[in-house]
């Protein structure tokens, strides 16, 4: 029986180690490798993604590609909610058009005279007008169908008219808030409002020829329908009530106007 001695297998024992060790970063080696192709390729594809995508589809635009496709016409293709949902019900336009002079409206402009079928019958149109701006006779006046304001005869009926034509399309009558001014209620006024009063003595509420609506009348949709359709009654928002002082609320008849100023509103 040979022995085997301590330099032989202290030279075997190191040969062994060295193939462990080869073994051991062979295998290193190679998971690094594919831990770096896996997240190369996850990098690679972030980039076509992010980067080389985006700019060859600007420089190649690529929205034109649906005309390829046979049966597709350009424009007309299904949006991605319809392809998944189908035709559902649609949402009707909220696109509303802009306030008109009605053919109502039209129809008593062409007629001879608005007044003809009056909506106030106790109020004589042709009732003379005695006493001064804030201090007119009684029968210089008539009261509206709220039985509270009131107008000279002529202007209250056209504003009457204009309120059974507001009623037809808005269902409710008209609100007023201010009308006929006493000359004691214009200093009470121009006290309480200052720039935006007319001097005492001077105010178209003295005449019984100006109507302040309600804010909630004078805005929006119903302001725009006024500025159509309430000259064909012969009132109109002024000028200076545009631009000076802008009160949209406030309107005047304008042919009584013109018998005490010489205005050239124009429509």
């Amino acid at each position: 029986m040979s022995s085997v001695t301590e330099p032989s297998i202290a030279t075997t024992s190191r040969r062994l180690k060295r193939i462990e060790i080869t073994e051991v970063t062979t295998a290193q080696s190679a998971h690094r490798r594919r831990t770096w192709l896996t997240r190369g390729g996850v990098l690679a594809g972030f980039a076509l993604a992010m980067v080389v995508y985006p700019v060859f589809g600007t420089i190649a635009p690529y929205a034109d590609a649906v005309e390829v496709l046979p049966g597709v016409v350009r424009g007309t293709s299904p949006t991605t909610a319809f392809a998944l949902l189908g035709g559902g019900p649609q949402l009707a336009s909220s696109d509303l058009p802009l306030p008109n002079v009605d053919a109502e409206a039209k129809a008593i402009a062409a007629s001879t005279n608005v007044l003809d079928a009056t909506p106030l019958p106790d109020c004589n149109p042709s009732a003379s007008i005695a006493g001064s701006n804030g201090r007119l006779s009684a029968s210089s006046l008539c009261l509206l169908w709220d039985g509270r304001e009131q107008l000279q005869p002529e202007a209250a009926i056209a504003f009457a008219a204009l309120n059974d034509h507001f009623k037809t399309v808005f269902g409710r009558n008209m609100c007023i808030d201010d009308t006929y001014r006493s000359l004691s209620q214009q200093y009470s006024t121009k006290a309480s409002q200052g720039y935006l009063a007319a001097a005492p003595g001077t105010s178209m509420h003295g005449w019984g020829l100006a109507v302040d609506i309600c804010r909630k009348d004078s805005s929006g949709a119903k302001y725009l329908w006024l500025t159509q359709n309430a000259p064909v009654y012969g009132f109109i928002n002024p000028p200076w009530a545009k631009s000076v002082k802008y009160e949209p609320w406030h309107w005047e008849y304008e042919k009584g106007v013109r018998k005490y100023y010489d205005i050239t509103w124009g429509s």
